[in-house]
């Protein structure tokens, strides 16, 4: 054998371990420099400085009047220099500048840079922020300019710092990274010549790793038996004994799953519970197709035993036990359900979870985040699992598809008698009544319904069962009405027009045409809705919508060079948002949970790493979902393309709104990844069998 290659990789990985080493001997002494960091704190009582304008003193620091004005000038002699403030629920600023220029710690605007007084989750409190580092070790100035925030006592103190300079370790630590990498790309290169699991595995023998392995597995499979089998056992014979035809098993679990939602009795809440937890370990199907249609309902809980849970929410976790005690009794018998090979879809699926998971651990509100992990990333990532896995026939398929519409027309239909009826509608600019049905904004009516409309015009065009185009086409008439009466920016000229249009452009031939003209006509009957104020003021980037959209991306932006790699974590968006990132001019809506557009809002939650994600679904779903337009069955064609343009909404609405990070959001984007493996296994198996 050659012992070059081998020669050459054990030469990389001394390589990287001494690289490694050298890092870690680097690390500890940069942080025995830190050490020497020498700190000074001053109150405003002890602290000379030059006070200009009506500032009142007391123990608890300085506070500016209501007139304004207010300045104090700072000389200090060192390296890094912090604000000491009070921050709470009000709005207020402190614009700094250090020697003459913004100071180089804060955010800046026009006016120089400032730093928030809104604290994070609007409770009291006292923190101390870095306003200059890495400054010459000598003497400088420091000009701080208070906007709002009287009688609350905003400046408690400040502080200067003495630290060593790091630039040397800084540049050693990028050399010997770079050093690092090298060598584990040269280590990489020689895997394959070195056939590094033989080598690895030359010391211990095949046949009794071979034999532990096996050990483990009938271990296991004992486990099983022994203490599984009863409930799996149990399962099984009740499912042949009460075989529960398609309508009457569907009718018992809508009729359990209403009882359980609206009861307001305990013992009615938990029979009907019970019943549900029984029909849904039955039929998996069914349970599934619940999730589906129960999703767009997540604002309205369902509570028990003090805690607050979505229906979908609830549906899904018996689904998974439903679907645990499928692969147990898989793996009991000696087979596996899963009959097909990973796609690059379900790799984009698992490096989504993993990131998702990684950005906890940067989250500094951790609690949030991890509730965000769970409702938007987990249960819709163990929803697709389930699809993908489980061998649901056309049937079940349909009727996730049945159920999502479903879902959807039920939004659409309570919007439309609210809005009769005014009750629950949003008055806008000079008294413009928008629809919002279940949710709290319109904008969520648009963004969901938005999704589910491809899917009715595509099977009510192009499909096959003329029952099911009927009752499609007359749903498209309700979900487009309550769509236009949200009043939706997004939706109405973003997201509709343009999946409309992609159906046209996949469907080809004659329909191309036909979506151009429909989208045309509609703009020219939009023309009196575009002169209201709500749309007459879509160009004005002075104030409105369009005026805070931009301020909030500008702020997105800054957000996510600061924080690249992992974004502030899942739901942390919020409160890092009012609490540094708002711009002063953008003040009066300080409450947002999101960037409100697609790549910054994966950029934000997630970094680089979230971004990567995102990329990495859509090139999969549309290499997986763009052959099958060309499917010879008409009703998985229509489906299939009522996804794409369901996708192309998702990626549309999402320049201007949210994309995903919404649980009625997040089951509609996994379903949709989900029909899509499911219309290619099915192409796949129909291929074999011929």
């Amino acid at each position: 054998m050659n012992q070059y290659p081998r020669t050459r990789a054990l030469a990389c990985l001394i390589g990287l371990l001494v690289s490694l080493i050298l890092a870690g001997v680097v690390l500890a002494a940069r942080q025995r420099a830190l050490l020497q960091t020498t700190t000074t704190s001053y109150t405003p009582l002890t602290g000379e400085a030059e006070w200009e304008g009506n500032w009142e003193f007391s123990e608890l620091g300085a506070d500016p009047s209501e007139a304004g004005g207010e300045r104090v000038t700072i000389l200090f002699v060192g390296t890094d220099f912090a604000l000491r403030v009070r921050r709470g629920d009000y709005r207020g600023y402190f614009f700094v500048s250090v020697d003459g220029e913004p100071a180089n710690r804060l955010l800046w605007e026009e006016r120089g840079a400032y730093l928030v007084l809104t604290s994070p989750n609007y409770a009291p409190q006292v923190v101390t922020i870095p306003v200059a580092t890495g400054l010459d070790d000598g003497p400088h100035v420091v000009v701080v300019a208070a906007e709002r925030g009287w009688d609350q006592w905003p400046l408690v103190g400040w502080s200067v710092s003495r630290t060593p300079d790091m630039t040397a370790y800084r540049w050693a630590l990028v050399g010997l990274g770079a050093l690092g990498f090298v060598f584990l790309a040269g280590f990489l290169w020689t895997r394959k010549s070195l056939q590094l699991k033989q080598d690895l595995g030359h010391g211990f023998s095949p046949i009794l790793a071979d034999r532990a392995e096996k050990s483990r597995i009938n271990y296991i499979r004992a486990f099983i038996s022994v203490y599984l089998r009863p409930i799996v056992g149990l399962g099984q014979s009740f499912a042949k004994r009460f075989h529960l035809g398609d309508r009457l098993a569907l009718a018992a679990t809508l009729i359990a799953a209403a009882a359980f939602y609206f009861s307001p009795w305990l013992p009615l809440t938990l029979i009907s519970g019970l019943a549900l937890a029984a029909l849904v370990l039955l039929r998996l199907d069914l349970g599934l197709a619940l999730v589906v249609a129960t999703a767009p309902f997540y604002l309205h809980p369902r509570t028990l035993f003090g805690k607050a849970f979505s229906m979908a929410e609830l549906a899904t976790l018996l689904c998974l036990l439903s679907w645990g005690l499928r692969q147990l009794a898989a793996w009991r018998n000696r087979r596996t359900s899963i009959q097909y090979p990973v796609s690059s879809l379900d790799r984009a699926v698992l490096f989504f979870v993993i990131v998702a998971i990684a950005s906890i651990f940067v989250a500094e509100y951790r609690h949030v985040a991890l509730r965000e992990l769970r409702v938007l990333v987990l249960e819709p990532a163990l929803f697709y699992l389930m699809l993908r896995t489980s061998r649901l026939d056309g049937r079940a398929i349909w009727r996730l598809v049945d159920f999502f519409v479903l879902g959807a027309v039920v939004v659409a239909l309570i919007g439309l008698v609210q809005y009769a009826l005014g009750v629950n509608v949003i008055t806008a600019e000079q008294d413009f009544r928008r629809l919002r049905s279940v949710y709290g904004s319109p904008n969520s009516v648009g963004l969901y319904l938005g999704r589910g409309l491809p899917v009715l015009v595509a099977v009510a065009l192009f499909g096959g069962s003329r029952g099911r185009r009927v009752a499609y086409g007359l749903a498209v008439v309700s979900l487009g009405l309550a769509v236009l009466l949200s009043f939706s920016k997004g939706a109405l000229i973003l997201g509709i027009p343009l999946s409309l249009l992609a159906l046209g452009v996949l469907a080809g031939g004659p329909w191309l045409w036909a979506s151009l003209g429909t989208v045309a006509a509609a703009a020219v009957a939009a023309i009196p809705i575009l002169r209201t104020p709500r749309f007459a003021s879509l160009l004005d980037t002075r104030s409105g919508t369009t005026f805070f959209r931009l301020q909030l991306w500008r702020s997105s932006w800054t957000m996510f060079r600061e924080h690249p790699w992992l974004g502030v974590g899942p739901d942390n968006f919020l409160y890092h948002y009012r609490s540094r990132y708002i711009l002063p001019a953008a003040w009066q809506e300080p409450d947002i949970s999101q960037a409100h557009d697609i790549l910054l809002d994966y950029a934000t939650r997630m970094g680089l790493a979230g971004l990567a994600a995102g990329a990495w679904h859509q090139i999969a779903f549309w290499r997986l979902a763009l052959p099958l337009r060309h499917l010879t069955s008409p009703d998985r064609r229509a489906l299939a393309l009522g996804l794409m343009g369901s996708m192309v909404n998702f990626l549309a609405h999402g320049l201007v709104d949210a994309s995903y990070f919404l649980v009625d959001l997040a089951f509609a984007f996994f379903l949709t990844l989900g029909l899509a493996q499911w219309l290619a296994r099915s192409e796949t198996d129909e291929q074999l069998e011929s």
